[in-house]
């Protein structure tokens, strides 16, 4: 089963570390090296390395290509300046999230886009199923380059001690830089409620830049650590807070989807959606105690009725607590609601609070 998943250019440093290998996405990846808690808490007061090699990358490119684009994000590509990213969504026939990514525009004609790994390939199909008529073209420079998020506090300095006098950055902006020799590209962006960039390079200096950036402070971090940050922060998960049956707008993500465009693909059947109002929508909660809330469990209002679904679930190192994300229904979504939630069998109170969970200082 190993043998047939696929493997980053940063494999053998994982293995190297010690670190714990799980399967993700058709990949062999790191989900923890020392702990989570102590990745987690690396994050948060310091900085930390990621190998999120298996994410999708796209160079889409040519005549056509910001209509291209045009057809099938949630944003409009023609209003991104040249060095700006931005984060998106691609939405089935239906209006349902086919996938979250985010978008940089490299120049008039050429766009890099970020899919996730576990849809890369639905992507693909989904943006040449509906434009077969234009002249673009796509290049997935997925096996060919690497891709490190470094994310924290001090990740801004230590990049910077790693390569000296490095422009500045702004949020979801991105350069092109060269480093031995070789051209990357750095974006300010994560996925971690922490400031850092996200790192596409040749694989040829893959291993040498993740040891750089080791050496200078930044501590070795796996999926598990990840995913608790980025609930922390409260930003959703595709197959746990956005998928193929929710819409933008139940997902708290309306602001990510510009309207009014004649050539968006999904333009009416979103307007439409919208119109109708949500009948239910993404929530956050406190669990009562330390019990955790996993995907799946079922909320109840206080007369036992089930209202809900918790989508994700964990216990915050950084705020000491247990919390989650959770479809609700619509007229039980009030800030301090008290809802029970049913885990192994009992009936735990929380209560929905406000999102983020955490916000950086």
């Amino acid at each position: 089963m190993i043998d047939k998943l696929l493997k980053t250019t940063l494999h053998q440093v994982h293995v190297g570390s010690n670190a714990k290998l799980v399967p993700f996405a058709g990949w062999d990846m790191p989900i923890q090296y020392s702990s989570i808690l102590d990745e987690c808490n690396a994050v948060r007061n310091n900085s930390g390395i990621f190998d999120v090699s298996h994410m999708g990358r796209f160079m889409i490119s040519g005549p056509k290509s910001a209509l291209a684009l045009d057809k099938i994000l949630s944003i409009d590509p023609n209003l991104l300046k040249e060095g700006q990213g931005k984060y998106n969504l691609i939405c089935n026939s239906d209006g349902g999230i086919i996938d979250d990514c985010i978008v940089y525009k490299i120049a008039k004609e050429e766009f890099l886009l970020i899919p996730n790994a576990s849809n890369s390939d639905k992507v693909y199909k989904w943006i040449k199923q509906n434009t077969k008529d234009l002249d673009f073209n796509i290049d997935i420079i997925t096996s060919n380059t690497s891709m490190i998020a470094l994310q924290g506090p001090e990740s801004l300095r230590i990049l910077n001690d790693v390569i000296p006098d490095m422009p500045e950055i702004k949020r979801f902006r991105f350069i092109e830089h060269q480093f031995q020799s070789t051209k990357m590209i750095i974006a300010r962006t994560g996925y971690t409620g922490e400031d850092g960039v996200e790192i596409i390079l040749e694989n040829s200096i893959a291993i040498n830049f993740w040891q750089s950036l080791k050496n200078k402070g930044a501590t070795e971090c796996g999926l598990g650590a990840r995913d608790v940050l980025r609930l922390e922060a409260a930003l959703p998960l595709h197959g746990n807070e956005i998928t193929e049956q929710t819409n933008p707008f139940e997902a708290k993500l309306k602001m990510f989807v510009q309207l009014d465009r004649s050539n968006y693909l999904i333009n009416d059947t979103l307007t439409k959606i919208k119109s109708e109002g949500l009948t239910k929508k993404i929530v956050g909660f406190e669990v009562q105690g330390r019990n955790i809330a996993r995907s799946h469990n079922k909320i109840l209002d206080q007369n036992n009725n089930v209202i809900g679904e918790v989508t994700s679930g964990s216990f915050s190192p950084t705020l000491q607590k247990s919390i989650g994300l959770a479809y609700i229904k619509k007229e039980f979504t009030e800030i301090d609601s008290e809802i029970i939630i049913n885990i192994r069998t009992k009936s735990i109170p929380a209560k929905i609070i406000k999102t983020p969970f955490y916000k950086r200082s």
